[in-house]
């Protein structure tokens, strides 16, 4: 991403408004507000792949602060940023290495999935400890339970992200 233009705000809100919709088909639902949406992550790895690391992070932000709508349970400044802006942003650096290259791009996407779910991981240790069954370590059901929602979904997502045609994307988006 060069420079944000008319043309790339329109390509960005694009991809959130795909990603939001996805995000909001949930395929598995789970205890304490947990779910696996269908793919919400690819659309803004896909951004990123497409328009740059830039137009990804930005597109990931703007797509955190839309996932507020549905309720925002608070507790903390960082509990916060853990759970609602950070892993949406951070979803953005899976174009690190562009689209050209699909293993490049996986690893890209990996990374992005893995950055994502750490954060909720952390937020999960951190502040929502108390939800863990008796005698489990806080650490080990955050871990669990964020890989059984978030992770599940980005693995969905990447999988996904792998089959597109790239190819066809990326000369629509360039035109």
């Amino acid at each position: 991403m060069k420079k944000l233009d008319a043309r790339t705000i329109v390509m960005i809100a694009m991809f959130v408004a795909i990603a939001f919709v996805l995000n909001s088909i949930k395929i598995i639902s789970m205890p304490y507000d947990g779910s696996v949406s269908l793919c919400s992550m690819m659309p803004i790895m896909l951004l990123a792949a497409l328009l740059g690391n830039k137009a990804g992070l930005l597109g990931g932000f703007v797509l955190g602060l839309l996932s507020m709508i549905d309720g925002v349970y608070f507790i903390h400044p960082v509990q916060f940023l853990l759970d609602y802006i950070l892993p949406y942003t951070l979803l953005g650096v899976a174009g690190i290495w562009g689209w050209q290259n699909k293993a490049k791009l996986c690893m890209g996407a990996v990374i992005a999935v893995l950055l994502s779910v750490s954060c909720n991981i952390l937020s999960g240790g951190i502040y929502f400890g108390a939800y863990a069954p008796e005698g489990m370590n806080p650490w080990v059901y955050s871990i669990v339970y964020n890989m059984m929602t978030n992770g599940l979904e980005g693995l969905l997502s990447i999988v996904l992200l792998m089959v597109m045609p790239l190819k066809q994307f990326a000369q629509i988006v360039s035109k």
